[in-house]
């Protein structure tokens, strides 16, 4: 089982609500075509955001404006800063004035209005990137639980028990299913490649014809059928 939420909860607070309105269909855009599960919720100024934090609601991300009246955007990460949160945080300004001042509150990374699509892209891309760092899973093996994270998977095989998590620093057999595997794996990273095997972009460091050589060493078999796709996929994940 996953450790966490599987949806990336994203927060998007401005108080003009065209940018408001621009700024969540440009982010859904981005993250439905990337295949990245998502909620965004919105809010017309900081204060109401800065309530609900302190009411018990959880974002993995904020998309802040700078400049609002009441409680403007760097007032609100400051807070959330001085109260030990450190939610990723995204500024979207009018102002270039206020970067490095983005960056004394830990900003990920700061965009100038009007907004461009490849820059939010890019930040959006960066943020998801780190908060799948963070995610770990817990595999049911027949010794017990054992935890480990995303990025730790090299790759995943079945066999006549179960699933094979072929990790960074070793080798983990569990119960889970196949199918079960490949329904909790995030599919902006991990791609069934054949119909034993899936695989972790991330750690392949080759493809070719038919087949996947990955940061250990090992090569993962890729199917005639699925070459085109899986290889297409592999080109988009790295050029994003």
């Amino acid at each position: 089982m996953v450790s966490d939420d599987t949806e990336l909860k994203i927060a998007v607070v401005d108080d003009l609500e065209a940018d408001r309105v621009q700024i969540v269909d440009l982010t859904n855009d981005i993250l439905s075509n990337a295949g990245i599960p998502h909620n965004i919720s919105c809010y017309t100024d900081g204060k109401s955001l800065l309530d609900d934090i302190r009411s018990g609601e959880q974002y993995n991300l904020l998309l802040l404006d700078v400049l609002m009246e009441e409680m403007d955007g760097m007032e609100l990460a400051k807070a959330l800063r001085d109260q030990g949160n450190h939610t990723m945080i995204i500024f979207i300004s009018i102002s270039q004035e206020m970067v490095r001042r983005g960056y004394l509150v830990e900003a990920s990374r700061y965009l100038v209005k009007p907004l461009d699509r490849e820059e939010l892209k890019e930040a959006l891309m960066h943020c998801h990137g780190k908060w799948q760092a963070k995610k770990e899973i817990l595999l049911p093996t027949f010794q017990g639980q054992y935890r480990t994270s995303f990025p730790d998977i090299q790759f995943v095989e079945a066999f006549d028990r179960g699933t094979r998590f072929v990790l960074t620093d070793k080798t983990v057999e569990t119960k889970l299913k196949f199918s079960e595997v490949e329904a909790m794996l995030p599919k902006s990273t991990f791609v069934l490649c054949h119909r034993a095997y899936i695989v972790n972009f991330a750690q392949a460091k080759h493809i070719r014809q038919h087949e996947f050589t990955m940061s250990g060493g090992a090569v993962v078999p890729i199917s005639r059928l699925r070459y085109n796709e899986v290889s297409r996929k592999f080109v988009e994940y790295f050029t994003e």
